[in-house]
């Protein structure tokens, strides 16, 4: 379970939370979390991710008397299979794409054979200038 966990913190990389923290800056929130708590929201914020894809809940401050906003965020990505973009104040930003997550986790595979040619290629070129 843990390495579970560990994957779905570790889909995004840092430059992607960048460049979506950067968009995210004039998006009001469209959430918010009142006494009620976390488990009253989760449908509505599903609702919003498959809308939107990104979106920033609100956590009122009488939430925060019981519940840590870190684990409040936690329990939000978890359920609704998103991932954390920041957490800044009482404001949470959540992402998940519309169109599934294969885009985003896999990593691109740099095309070695290419090097390899050019590599060769160029050093063919100064081998035969040299001679």
């Amino acid at each position: 379970m843990e390495n579970n966990e560990n994957q779905l913190s570790k889909r995004l990389t840092s430059k992607a939370k960048k460049m979506l923290r950067a968009k995210s800056h004039e998006i009001k929130p469209v959430v918010w979390i009142g006494k009620e708590g976390v488990d009253k929201v989760i449908e509505e914020v599903k609702r919003q991710l498959k809308d939107r894809g990104l979106i920033k809940v609100k956590i009122r401050k009488t939430v925060l008397i019981h519940v840590d906003k870190k684990e409040i965020a936690e329990k939000l990505a978890k359920e609704t299979d998103s991932e954390i973009v920041s957490i800044v104040g009482h404001v949470i930003t959540l992402f998940r794409p519309r169109e599934g997550w294969k885009s985003y986790s896999s990593k691109k595979v740099k095309k070695e054979k290419e090097k390899e040619e050019k590599y060769i290629t160029e050093f063919e070129r100064l081998r035969k200038g040299k001679s």
